[in-house]
């Protein structure tokens, strides 16, 4: 088990008094097998009323509701967590070759959600779709999808971007580059392309090269 302290901070500073709207704050993690919530807080400048709720994918949602004009908003969540198997699941360890079934009841009315792209696979590089539909049809997903992140990491080239906001795949297959927003945003197209469902996650990277161990935020498919 590993333990980890999370300190997010966000602070906006205005020019002049505004009028703040309700704030829909996405900060805290779900509970699982693999990660346990020891403790959590949060700190919000002006003071709002707060109200907790899950939204449709079962995420904690804090909505906070602000009455007052102010110069400066100033939101701090701190966590302590638990993390277990921090080493991951190497599937072909388990099965030469695993097969990933999305098509098993009940699951299959959910994950139609997460199987619908916006993205025509005859905009893409036929290195992107070309193996990776062989390889579905031929119930090799899980390796299919190993050699696609290979090659998105091939053609794309990682790049911080602080501007807000996802870029198109086709923007990003233009330009060559992007952040991990819009790496995981064209990996989670190309695989609903195919037929297999994916969905966009946001949360902490961790590194371990520095002391304390320092982190940023990050994206990636699920």
């Amino acid at each position: 088990m590993q333990l980890i302290h999370v300190v997010h901070q966000t602070t906006y500073t205005f020019d002049q008094a505004v009028t703040l709207r309700p704030h829909r704050l996405l900060l805290r993690p779900r509970d699982g097998f693999d990660l346990r919530i020891r403790q959590s807080g949060l700190s919000i400048t002006p003071t709002p009323a707060l109200y907790w709720q899950r939204d449709a994918f079962n995420n904690s949602v804090a909505i906070a509701v602000f009455d007052q004009p102010t110069l400066q908003l100033d939101i701090v969540s701190t966590l302590t967590l638990e993390q277990y198997q921090t080493d991951g699941l190497n599937l072909s360890q388990l099965l030469p070759n695993p097969v990933l079934d999305h098509d098993l009841e009940p699951e299959a009315a959910v994950l139609q959600a997460y199987q619908t792209s916006r993205l025509a696979l005859s905009d893409l590089p036929q290195s992107l779709t070309e193996g990776l539909s062989r390889a579905c049809a031929a119930h090799e997903q899980f390796l299919a999808l190993q050699a696609l992140c290979a090659d998105i990491k091939a053609v794309i080239a990682y790049q911080i971007r602080e501007t807000p906001g996802v870029q198109t795949c086709l923007e990003t297959l233009a330009l060559g580059s992007g952040s991990c927003r819009d790496l995981a945003w064209l990996l989670v197209e190309v695989v609903r392309g195919c037929g297999l469902p994916a969905r966009f996650v946001s949360g902490y990277l961790l590194s371990h090269q520095f002391e304390p161990i320092d982190g940023a935020t990050h994206a990636w498919v699920e």
